[in-house]
């Protein structure tokens, strides 16, 4: 069953175009990567999934470790159990399950 997820890029939003371009580059070549929409700002770039295979977290992983600047948020609904990643320079630094809780 298909299930949403989120993926949002926020940092150094002068290098967001070339960090775009690489993302687009390594989900073209991921065979399993899910049909996606991009809504971006000017402060965030934005990936939305509707996933049945899973979250190409391999290609923002990839994507960040040549963008140290930027931090890589994904977040996710599976039939109502919620989580997420962050992970900045190609490393994973937070994960939480359920609402996520800011400080």
């Amino acid at each position: 069953m298909p299930y949403t997820a989120i993926v949002r890029v926020t940092g150094g939003a002068g290098r967001f175009e070339e960090f775009r371009e690489r993302v687009r580059w390594l989900l073209v070549r991921d065979p399993d990567t899910d049909p996606y929409t991009e809504q971006h700002t000017d402060a965030v770039l934005e990936y939305r999934f509707e996933l049945a295979k899973g979250l190409p977290f391999p290609s923002f992983v990839t994507a960040s470790a040549d963008f140290p600047e930027l931090r890589v948020e994904a977040e996710w609904d599976k039939d109502g159990a919620k989580g997420g990643a962050a992970i900045e320079n190609g490393r994973l630094v937070d994960k939480w399950s359920g609402e996520r809780r800011l400080a």
